[in-house]
């Protein structure tokens, strides 16, 4: 296994990596394998699947991981421009950006780092046009409307993706804030010029006012919601549910999904989508929203504000300052790795949240899994109880217990976004993040009915989730006076200064140069095997 002393780097070096799959000249997949049998330490448990990438002047070949293989290129009159888009810095920095935020250090759950938002973007456009193919509802151009949509939606993401959101809207405000800087983002790199080029705007295939599959509210399904939810539930929680009996069947989703005459998503295999369902539900609860995953989340925007805040970079990139740390933020998740290690007076707050996370992902491994296993096995006929995060439901895992040693937690409704020393321990408030579930539309035997319609459990099991959503909590660091003294004098400054910095001007050459620069430097950090032949 991975340990917490490499947790940063891959088992083995990337340009090492390159070179050998490069000269196999068969990459179908890639994969990450645990170093050391113990597996009590590890990013990895097991094995981890990731896509591979070919790219040619003119085309690219995915092997993805999900949807299996899928080429760009000469297949549709409008590849041309999603090749120019591939090739910009735009999209190429994407794939040095960590979908799920913590990089592998932090991480709480095992095989939940090295998903790039690139990964995410390319396999939903993947989906979108396996899920398009032969149907004669869409032609050319409007398949290529909505596989630009697709990818779009993404593009704007921040490093460490929707940390930029937490730290310049608040845990609770919206996370919609790369959204908001996504067409000054588009026109500063001329997309809008290049769409022109080819009959298309912004408007249509960035900024529609249409609700579909490809983007709705929930509980419906949508593209962004079956890839991402698809992706991680087979990354670390797919064996609770056995969602990988069906992993052949996703590389004609075809099979599983239909595109209805409302132009909204329905699974068309019920079993399928009660795994799918059960997966999805406690991706909140289990992970994004889990109270330690929260306090990790919480450290790690206080370690990144004062990177931005301090310029505590070392990647050459020469900017105009003062850098506003909303521009300087659209980098990648390398650009804070010295950062990251030096964060609090000797690292003081890197450590901590590096042994946390340690402790969190052994306790996943040798107890919470097991009670996943327990609570999901029958979800093919009976939804159960909804899983308290907290709380044991098998005799290891009361045995070995759920939250790190290190950390005490504490359910707080009322919880609020703020650090205190209480009884010489720092003590911080975590409130729930933006809520998420599905409750999938079924078409059985002609008619489209809702799982929550066919089987009263999910509805109870909904509901469940609804509550635990709902769901604050405060977390207390077990720390010596010494270090909750640096971590909390730490925090203070960070949030003294915060405001003021975010107050002056922005600088579109800043921004344009610190996207260009990230564009090139992504080659070098990139999580999948992306080959340029």
């Amino acid at each position: 296994m991975i340990s917490s002393a490499n947790n940063w780097c891959l088992c083995f070096d990337l340009r090492q990596r390159s070179y050998i799959l490069d000269n196999m000249r068969e990459p179908t997949r890639e994969y990450i394998f645990p170093q050391s049998p113990e597996g009590q330490n590890s990013v990895v448990m097991d094995i981890l699947e990731l896509p591979v990438y070919e790219l040619e002047d003119d085309k690219m070949r995915i092997h993805d991981v999900v949807w299996g293989d899928c080429e760009i290129g000469d297949r549709q009159p409008y590849d041309s421009l999603l090749m120019d888009l591939a090739r910009s810095p735009l999209f190429r920095r994407l794939q040095a950006v960590e979908q799920l935020t913590l990089p592998p250090r932090f991480a709480t759950l095992p095989n939940t780092t090295y998903f790039s938002r690139w990964q995410h973007v390319w396999g939903s456009l993947a989906f979108v046009r396996k899920m398009t193919e032969g149907d004669k509802r869409f032609d050319d151009r409007q398949r290529t409307v909505l596989e630009l949509r697709t990818l779009f939606s993404d593009v704007g993401q921040t490093a460490f993706s929707h940390l930029g959101d937490w730290m310049f809207q608040g845990i609770q405000g919206g996370e919609n804030l790369h959204d908001q800087d996504l067409r000054d983002l588009l026109e500063t790199f001329g997309v809008d010029v290049l769409l022109e080029k080819y009959g298309l705007t912004l408007d249509e295939t960035v900024f529609p006012e249409v609700d579909d599959w490809v983007e709705c509210p929930s509980p419906d399904l949508c593209v962004d919601r079956v890839d991402y939810g698809l992706r991680e539930i087979l990354r670390w929680s797919g064996r609770a549910t056995d969602i990988a009996r069906y992993q052949q069947n996703l590389q004609n989703p075809q099979s599983l999904f239909r595109i209805n005459d409302q132009q909204m998503l329905e699974v068309t295999n019920e079993d399928f989508a009660r795994r799918f369902a059960a997966g999805y539900s406690i991706l909140p609860t289990e992970h994004w929203n889990q109270p330690v995953h929260r306090l990790q989340l919480e450290l790690l925007q206080t370690a990144v504000k004062r990177a931005l805040l301090e310029s505590h970079f070392s990647d050459g990139v020469f900017l105009e300052h003062p850098v506003h740390p909303r521009d300087r933020i659209h980098g990648i998740d390398a650009d804070f790795r010295f950062a990251l290690s030096t964060v609090g007076d000797g690292g003081a707050l890197s450590r901590t949240m590096q042994t946390i996370a340690s402790d969190q992902r052994q306790a996943y491994i040798a107890a919470r899994q097991l009670d996943l296993s327990y609570l999901l096995s029958n979800v093919s006929s009976s939804f159960p109880s909804f899983p308290d995060p907290l709380q044991s439901y098998c005799h290891p895992s009361e045995e070995f217990g759920l939250v790190s040693p290190h950390v005490e937690v504490t359910r707080d409704d009322e919880a609020r976004q703020e650090v205190s020393q209480e009884m010489g321990r720092i003590s911080l408030g975590l409130p729930p993040l933006k809520p998420r579930s599905i409750d999938p539309v079924v078409s059985m035997d002609g008619q489209a009915v809702r799982l929550s319609e066919i089987d009263p459990s999910f509805k109870d099991y909904l509901a469940g989730q609804t509550e635990t959503m709902r769901r604050g909590y405060r977390a207390e660091l077990m720390v010596n006076k010494k270090f909750g003294g640096k971590i909390l004098e730490l925090y203070q400054r960070v949030n003294d200064s915060w405001l003021g910095a975010v107050q002056q001007p922005r600088n579109l050459d800043n921004l344009r140069e610190i996207v260009r620069q990230a564009g090139l430097y992504g080659a070098g950090n990139r999580f999948d095997g992306i080959y340029e032949l």
